[in-house]
Protein backbone atom coordinates (compact mmCIF):
# COMPACT_ATOMS: atom_id res chain seq x y z
CA UNK A 1 0.00 0.00 0.00
CA UNK A 2 3.07 2.14 0.83
CA UNK A 3 4.29 2.36 -2.66
CA UNK A 4 0.96 3.07 -3.96
CA UNK A 5 0.43 6.22 -1.89
CA UNK A 6 3.83 6.99 -2.88
CA UNK A 7 3.53 6.53 -6.42
CA UNK A 8 0.18 8.80 -6.16
CA UNK A 9 1.97 11.34 -3.67
CA UNK A 10 4.53 11.64 -6.72
CA UNK A 11 2.18 12.54 -9.46
CA UNK A 12 0.56 14.91 -7.52
CA UNK A 13 3.68 16.71 -6.85
CA UNK A 14 5.02 16.50 -10.10
CA UNK A 15 1.90 18.09 -11.62
CA UNK A 16 1.33 21.00 -8.58
CA UNK A 17 5.62 22.04 -9.95
CA UNK A 18 4.54 21.87 -13.48
CA UNK A 19 1.60 24.20 -13.02
CA UNK A 20 3.19 26.12 -10.59
CA UNK A 21 6.28 26.25 -13.17
CA UNK A 22 4.46 26.75 -16.41
CA UNK A 23 1.39 28.57 -15.61
CA UNK A 24 1.38 32.18 -14.38
CA UNK A 25 0.18 32.77 -11.11
CA UNK A 26 -2.19 35.89 -10.60
CA UNK A 27 0.34 38.53 -9.39
CA UNK A 28 -0.83 41.63 -10.41
CA UNK A 29 2.26 43.82 -8.02
CA UNK A 30 4.49 42.06 -10.16
CA UNK A 31 2.63 44.79 -13.16
CA UNK A 32 1.31 47.11 -11.38
CA UNK A 33 4.01 49.65 -9.86
CA UNK A 34 2.43 52.76 -11.69
CA UNK A 35 5.94 53.31 -13.28
CA UNK A 36 8.18 51.58 -15.46
CA UNK A 37 6.71 48.41 -15.98
CA UNK A 38 3.30 48.57 -15.64
CA UNK A 39 3.42 52.26 -18.09
CA UNK A 40 5.67 50.28 -20.36
CA UNK A 41 3.95 46.44 -20.75
CA UNK A 42 0.67 45.67 -22.33
CA UNK A 43 -1.99 43.28 -22.30
CA UNK A 44 0.56 40.82 -24.82
CA UNK A 45 3.13 41.59 -22.55
CA UNK A 46 0.84 40.44 -19.48
CA UNK A 47 -0.98 37.94 -21.41
CA UNK A 48 2.55 36.04 -22.48
CA UNK A 49 4.10 36.48 -19.01
CA UNK A 50 6.95 38.40 -20.42
CA UNK A 51 7.55 42.01 -19.64
CA UNK A 52 9.85 43.45 -22.51
CA UNK A 53 9.22 47.13 -21.46
CA UNK A 54 8.63 47.47 -25.49
CA UNK A 55 4.62 48.10 -25.43
CA UNK A 56 5.06 44.83 -27.42
CA UNK A 57 2.78 44.05 -30.69
CA UNK A 58 1.17 40.72 -31.98
CA UNK A 59 4.11 39.96 -34.97
CA UNK A 60 6.74 42.99 -34.45
CA UNK A 61 9.62 41.04 -33.32
CA UNK A 62 9.26 39.43 -36.53
CA UNK A 63 8.96 42.29 -39.03
CA UNK A 64 4.79 42.61 -39.17
CA UNK A 65 3.30 45.92 -37.98
CA UNK A 66 -0.29 45.65 -37.18
CA UNK A 67 -2.16 48.76 -38.94
CA UNK A 68 -5.73 50.19 -37.85
CA UNK A 69 -7.29 48.04 -40.87
CA UNK A 70 -6.11 45.08 -39.44
CA UNK A 71 -8.65 45.12 -36.86
CA UNK A 72 -11.90 44.54 -38.86
CA UNK A 73 -11.29 41.11 -37.97
CA UNK A 74 -9.31 38.35 -35.87
CA UNK A 75 -6.48 37.46 -38.58
CA UNK A 76 -3.65 39.99 -38.49
CA UNK A 77 -3.64 39.70 -34.84
CA UNK A 78 -4.09 35.84 -34.90
CA UNK A 79 -1.11 35.78 -37.69
CA UNK A 80 1.32 37.90 -35.78
CA UNK A 81 0.56 35.79 -32.66
CA UNK A 82 1.43 32.52 -34.68
CA UNK A 83 4.36 33.86 -36.09
CA UNK A 84 5.57 34.94 -32.49
CA UNK A 85 5.36 31.51 -31.63
CA UNK A 86 1.78 31.17 -29.99
CA UNK A 87 -0.45 28.50 -30.85
CA UNK A 88 -4.04 28.27 -31.76
CA UNK A 89 -6.14 25.80 -29.53
CA UNK A 90 -9.77 25.53 -29.61
CA UNK A 91 -11.19 27.46 -26.05
CA UNK A 92 -14.37 24.87 -26.33
CA UNK A 93 -12.12 21.82 -24.98
CA UNK A 94 -10.46 22.75 -21.87
CA UNK A 95 -6.94 24.31 -21.91
CA UNK A 96 -5.51 21.69 -24.62
CA UNK A 97 -2.38 23.60 -23.71
CA UNK A 98 0.49 20.87 -23.04
CA UNK A 99 4.34 21.11 -22.54
CA UNK A 100 4.90 23.98 -19.87
CA UNK A 101 2.14 26.42 -21.53
CA UNK A 102 -0.46 28.71 -20.59
CA UNK A 103 -3.55 30.00 -21.93
CA UNK A 104 -4.37 33.10 -23.19
CA UNK A 105 -7.32 34.35 -25.05
CA UNK A 106 -7.84 36.99 -28.18
CA UNK A 107 -10.79 39.59 -28.39
CA UNK A 108 -11.08 42.58 -30.41
CA UNK A 109 -12.72 45.88 -30.56
CA UNK A 110 -13.84 45.99 -34.18
CA UNK A 111 -11.96 48.83 -35.82
CA UNK A 112 -10.31 50.40 -32.97
CA UNK A 113 -8.26 47.62 -30.66
CA UNK A 114 -7.21 44.20 -29.73
CA UNK A 115 -6.91 42.60 -26.35
CA UNK A 116 -5.50 39.80 -24.53
CA UNK A 117 -6.31 37.63 -21.23
CA UNK A 118 -4.51 35.11 -19.60
CA UNK A 119 -5.14 32.03 -17.69
CA UNK A 120 -3.71 31.80 -14.33
CA UNK A 121 -3.02 29.04 -11.95
CA UNK A 122 -5.71 29.62 -10.10
CA UNK A 123 -8.27 28.81 -13.70
CA UNK A 124 -9.57 32.52 -13.41
CA UNK A 125 -8.46 34.66 -16.19
CA UNK A 126 -6.51 38.16 -15.67
CA UNK A 127 -5.83 40.84 -18.09
CA UNK A 128 -4.38 44.57 -18.02
CA UNK A 129 -5.35 46.60 -20.67
CA UNK A 130 -2.21 49.28 -21.89
CA UNK A 131 -0.51 50.95 -19.43
CA UNK A 132 -3.43 50.59 -17.12
CA UNK A 133 -2.89 48.00 -13.85
CA UNK A 134 -3.59 44.44 -14.71
CA UNK A 135 -6.59 42.94 -12.94
CA UNK A 136 -8.86 39.77 -12.70
CA UNK A 137 -11.87 41.76 -13.37
CA UNK A 138 -14.62 42.21 -15.81
CA UNK A 139 -15.80 45.83 -16.93
CA UNK A 140 -19.03 44.77 -14.40
CA UNK A 141 -16.86 43.87 -11.77
CA UNK A 142 -16.57 40.50 -11.57
CA UNK A 143 -14.06 38.04 -11.44
CA UNK A 144 -13.38 36.08 -15.21
CA UNK A 145 -14.22 32.73 -15.25
CA UNK A 146 -14.41 32.81 -19.04
CA UNK A 147 -13.27 35.52 -21.26
CA UNK A 148 -15.48 34.31 -23.63
CA UNK A 149 -18.63 35.29 -22.14
CA UNK A 150 -17.15 38.18 -19.47
CA UNK A 151 -18.23 41.61 -19.53
CA UNK A 152 -15.71 42.73 -21.97
CA UNK A 153 -17.20 46.15 -22.96
CA UNK A 154 -16.45 47.06 -26.61
CA UNK A 155 -14.30 43.96 -27.07
CA UNK A 156 -16.96 42.78 -28.81
CA UNK A 157 -15.53 40.05 -31.45
CA UNK A 158 -14.13 36.86 -29.63
CA UNK A 159 -11.31 35.66 -31.43
CA UNK A 160 -10.19 32.52 -29.74
CA UNK A 161 -7.32 31.25 -27.68
CA UNK A 162 -3.91 30.65 -27.82
CA UNK A 163 -0.98 28.50 -25.88
CA UNK A 164 1.81 30.30 -24.75
CA UNK A 165 5.21 28.38 -24.36
CA UNK A 166 7.72 31.09 -22.91
CA UNK A 167 10.65 29.54 -23.70
CA UNK A 168 9.28 29.04 -27.01
CA UNK A 169 8.27 32.75 -27.97
CA UNK A 170 9.49 35.88 -28.76
CA UNK A 171 7.70 39.22 -28.68
CA UNK A 172 8.71 42.81 -29.27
Amino acid sequence: MSSISDLIKKIIDGVSNWIERCIPEYEPNAWNDANGIQYNNNCYNYGCDIQTNTYAQPGRAHGITLSPGDLEDCDAVQNGAIADGLKPVNCDEGCGCKDCQHQVALVIWPGVDYHWYRKDQNGKWSHKLGGTPATNLDNSGNLISNPKTADRGNYTLFCGCFCVDKSQVTIN
